[in-house]
């Protein structure tokens, strides 16, 4: 490692342990009377120190958001999206797996459910036996599909088909999501009681908006595989009548 790689690693740490710091005061003395001063102190420095860390700028948006200013939440959310979204998997500028995590939640907090998608994607390429990262994806499609039911509401009825079509492809991908988390949750007795009873709500009410709805990629192979048998078998039996 360089002088300088070093110098920005052990910039990076310094922001992160400031970061911590924030995090206690956020959550376990946030009762504290200068708590929010003592984090706008906080972040300052950790800005000042290592403004180009996912954490530093997360951390940003979790106290932005905390404050209701949910616009400059929304900035430091996708500057720090964007400082890995077009690096590949094993570049070691990628967050790790809950910074990740973290992200997703805090981009559908602000709304911004595109993002949030983008980021859980990545994240069950990566692990595809993480309950939270399939849970968050299902959900955040179910949010997605609640905007996308809103704008073809404001938008006329000259766009309302289209957006219907994709509100309904986000309803039935959230809920093979959200079934995908729950059969894990099953298979690798997780501990996350909230998350079970949240997931199995919203399951069962697409169920009632999705009656007959199913994008099962497996059936469709079959299907697809099924139809090629009986072409290969009808041309067998035409072969055979030529013979005879």
């Amino acid at each position: 490692m360089g002088v300088v790689a070093a110098v920005e690693e052990k910039r990076r740490k310094l922001a992160g342990a400031l970061c911590g710091i924030i995090e206690v005061y956020m959550t376990d003395l946030s009762w504290e009377e200068d708590a929010e001063v003592i984090c706008e102190r906080l972040i300052a420095e950790a800005m000042m120190v290592a403004p180009r860390s996912t954490e530093t700028l997360q951390t940003l948006a979790s106290i932005r958001i905390s404050q209701g200013r949910m616009e400059e939440a929304r900035k430091a959310l996708v500057d720090s999206l964007a400082l890995w979204r077009d690096l590949p998997p094993e570049d070691t500028a990628v967050p790790d797996f809950p910074t990740r995590i973290s992200l997703a939640r805090l981009l559908m907090e602000v709304e911004l459910e595109e993002e949030a998608v983008e980021v859980v994607e990545r994240l069950v390429n990566d692990d595809d036996q993480s309950v939270e990262a399939w849970y968050l994806g299902g959900w955040c499609m179910y949010l997605l599909a609640g905007r996308q039911s809103g704008d073809s509401q404001t938008n006329g009825t000259a766009n309302s088909l289209p957006k219907e079509e994709e509100q309904k492809v986000a309803l039935v991908s959230s809920r093979e999501w959200l079934r995908q988390s729950l059969k894990l949750y099953e298979m690798l007795d997780y501990e996350d009681e909230r998350l079970r009873e949240h997931a199995n709500e919203l399951v069962e009410e697409l169920d009632e908006q999705l009656v007959g709805e199913s994008i099962n990629e497996d059936e469709d192979v079959d299907g697809e595989l099924d139809s090629e048998d009986d072409e290969d078998d009808k041309r067998d039996e035409d072969h055979e009548m030529e013979g005879t």
